[in-house]
């Protein structure tokens, strides 16, 4: 796949992200100013969406990424954002530098809030074997996705109320200490959040261990929220 196919994958996906409408060839240029024409522009898109990274939604002249297409946007695409990254971190590190004295599980739950607020998606946390915690659920109920299917966000809820199914999904992922998995779609194996992404990672420390992560809709700031988990990791070492 060419460059200049692959940057307009890249900044569709980045736009629809954080405008959450259909993005059309023109809307396109106005934005990223490619030095090429719509009809280029629609070429490529109609490239994109043979190989099924984007789509129609109904009779929208505009494209929206696939799950397929999330999934080669983070393999492949995802920028590493320094500077955000160290924004994330001092955020962090002005919340949590009176907690230092304190003991890991209560600097935890500091941390699971400053994750769901940071990243306007549910965060939750999994300390020990049985004890799940969540907060944020009213940030993904807000989403255009889930407004317009409440159906939707009826699942997530009683995913999240429900725990033990969760957390046995969880555990089934097998994942590395300090690894920051990223699930999209119906790689979340749970049917009621197959219309979402999720980012995890287990932490294992002196006083306590446990899971913590991000669930919300494939529509997410996936580079934003990786560094958000990796801060929190960075915070209970």
């Amino acid at each position: 796949m060419k460059d200049r196919t692959l940057q307009i994958l890249s900044a569709l996906i980045s736009e629809f992200i954080e405008s959450a409408m259909p993005v059309a060839s023109k809307k396109l240029l106005l934005k990223e100013h490619f030095d090429v024409s719509s009809a280029t522009v629609r070429n490529e898109f109609a490239l994109l969406e043979e190989v099924g990274f984007i789509r129609s939604p109904h009779v929208s002249s505009g494209k929206i990424p696939t799950q397929k297409g999330y999934r080669f946007f983070v393999d492949e695409l995802l920028q590493q954002d320094v500077k955000e990254e160290d924004q994330i971190q001092a955020i962090f590190q002005k919340y949590t530098a009176d907690y230092r004295l304190a003991k890991k599980k209560e600097i935890l739950f500091d941390i699971l809030r400053l994750v769901a607020q940071l990243s306007g998606n549910v965060a939750f946390l999994i300390v020990g074997n049985d004890r799940t915690f969540y907060l944020g659920l009213s940030n993904v109920l807000r989403s255009p996705e889930f407004i317009l299917e409440p159906e939707r966000a009826a699942q997530i809820v009683e995913i999240l109320e429900g725990r033990e199914r969760f957390e046995t999904m969880l555990r089934s992922l097998n994942l590395e200490e300090n690894e920051v998995k990223i699930c999209i779609g119906e790689e979340n194996v749970l049917e009621e959040i197959s219309s979402c992404a999720m980012l995890v990672t287990r932490f294992e420390v002196p006083e306590v261990h446990g899971t913590i992560g991000i669930l919300g809709p494939m529509r997410m700031r996936y580079g934003y929220n990786r560094a958000l988990l990796q801060s929190a990791l960075e915070m209970l070492r």
